[in-house]
């Protein structure tokens, strides 16, 4: 161990705290010019919203529009629901079937019956 080592290591953390309180007065900086920013437009917005009242124009007010994501117990719902409905779907269709394979039924008993019976 030399005093070489320590006095680079010591170059080196005073480095490393430099550029860290850079990057945090950088950071704090880029956060109240966006603060600002966001103020100044606002008070323009406002005074053109008292202007154009003023004048007589119709002022919307906007209003945020939010919706919740599903929880999962709604998602699993919603999930059943469809299996269901395309599970009542292929019963439809099956009973469908099957009325249409007893009027041919039907249908084929009297063409072999009749050939019975001559």
């Amino acid at each position: 161990f030399q005093w070489t080592h320590l006095s680079e290591r010591l170059a080196y953390e005073q480095t490393v705290l430099q550029q860290r309180l850079r990057a945090e007065v950088s950071q704090a900086k880029r956060e109240t010019n966006f603060y600002l920013n966001n103020v100044e437009k606002s008070t323009h917005l406002e005074h053109l919203r008292r202007k154009r009242q003023r004048d007589g124009q119709q002022v919307e007010e906007k209003t945020w529009d939010f919706t919740q994501r599903q929880t999962e117990e709604e998602i699993q719902k919603k999930k059943k629901k469809k299996k269901d409905s395309i599970t009542q779907k292929h019963l439809n269709k099956a009973h469908l079937l099957q009325l249409e394979s007893q009027s041919n039924i039907s249908l084929l008993a009297k063409i072999f019956n009749s050939n019975q019976s001559e």
